[in-house]
């Protein structure tokens, strides 16, 4: 869309720490606000790459569906890669953190009763 309102497009870039040449660096970002040219030299990883090899869901997607976290389902794919994002940059993250993953991702679900 070109917006970036939703976050429903939302996928894990993760690149190089240009600084030290050791560590990754991983952040979330809205597709359809990223030009190609900014992933350049970048892996994109997106909701349907978090699947393990034998095809299960990542934790937190089942973690979504069995607790019936989402309503309609538009902004599910952006909210399990801003929390699939945050989990791979700290293994026990805070609640404040947790809160600011989700900035970008919007549910319209209440808007709609």
């Amino acid at each position: 869309c070109g917006e970036g309102g939703c976050g429903a497009c939302t996928v894990m870039i993760s690149q190089l720490n240009l600084l030290d040449n050791k560590t990754i660096e991983h952040r979330s970002v809205n597709a359809c606000l990223a030009p190609l040219c900014s992933v350049d030299s970048c892996s994109v990883t997106t909701v349907e790459g978090i699947v393990d090899q034998n095809n299960k869901p990542h934790p937190a997607q089942e973690r979504i569906a069995k607790m019936h976290g989402s309503q309609c389902g538009f902004c599910t794919p952006g909210i399990v890669m801003s929390l699939h994002t945050l989990l791979v940059n700290k293994n026990k993250p805070v609640l404040a953190g947790m809160e600011d993953c989700f900035d970008g991702n919007l549910c319209r679900s209440k808007d709609v009763f």
